[in-house]
C-alpha cells in the first residue's frame, strides 16, 4: 500500500489505524538507527521512536505538518535526541560532583574495610593512564583544571572530557562502594 504525503497526514489526523501501521513499518528501523546515531545506545532510540509514535497517535487530531511526513518525523526525533542528551549532561554533572563530594566528604573519619580500599584501588588502576593521572592531580593534589594543563601540557578542555570521563568510569565501577560508604557514616 503507497500513500502519498498529504493522504497519509489526513489519515494519521483522523486516527486512521492502517495509515499509523503503514507509517511505523516504513519507518520504525530507519528512525531507531537515525535516533542511535544521536544517542549511541540501541534500546534507548528505541524509546524515544516509540515515544514519538505513541505521541503521533494522542495527538493525532492536533497535527501541524508543514514539511512532509518524514521531515516532520526525523526533526521530531532529533529535538527527542537532543533533549535525552542534554539531560543526560546535566546528570552526568550532577552525578560528578555528588561523586566528588562523597568522595571527599568526611570519610577520613569512617573506618573502611580493606575490601572497599582495594576495590577503590583497582578501580583507579583500570583507569586509562592519563586519565588516571590527570584524576589522581586533581583530587589528590587538588589542583584546578588549568593548573593539570599547563603542568602536562595539554589543552584545559583535554583535563576536563578526562575528569568527566574518569568520574564516569569510577562511578560506574563504586556504585556499591558508594552504598558501603554510605552505610558506614550513618
Amino acid at each position: 500500500m503507497e500513500i502519498g504525503n498529504e493522504e497519509l497526514i489526513s489519515k494519521l489526523r483522523a486516527r486512521d489505524k492502517e495509515a499509523f501501521h503503514y507509517l511505523y513499518k516504513t519507518y520504525f528501523s530507519k528512525m531507531v538507527l537515525f535516533a542511535e546515531s544521536y544517542l549511541y545506545d540501541e534500546e534507548e532510540a528505541r524509546d524515544q521512536v516509540q515515544n514519538l509514535f505513541c505521541y503521533l497517535w494522542d495527538c493525532a487530531g492536533k497535527l501541524i505538518i508543514t514539511t512532509s511526513l518524514k521531515s516532520y518525523l526525523l526533526t521530531s526525533l532529533r529535538n527527542r535526541c537532543l533533549n535525552v542528551l542534554r539531560e543526560r549532561r546535566i546528570r552526568d554533572e550532577h552525578n560528578d560532583k555528588l561523586f566528588e563530594a562523597q568522595l571527599f566528604s568526611g570519610t577520613e573519619d569512617v573506618e573502611i574495610d580493606e575490601e572497599v580500599t582495594r576495590r577503590l584501588r583497582e578501580a583507579l588502576d583500570a583507569l586509562p593512564d592519563k586519565c588516571r593521572e590527570i584524576i589522581l592531580l586533581k583530587i589528590v593534589e587538588g589542583k584546578k583544571n588549568r593548573e593539570i594543563a599547563e603542568q602536562l601540557d595539554i589543552a584545559e578542555t583535554t583535563v576536563k572530557t578526562q575528569v568527566q570521563r574518569a568520574y564516569r568510569m569510577l562511578r560506574e565501577r563504586l556504585i556499591p562502594i558508594y552504598l558501603l560508604v554510605e552505610w558506614l557514616q550513618m
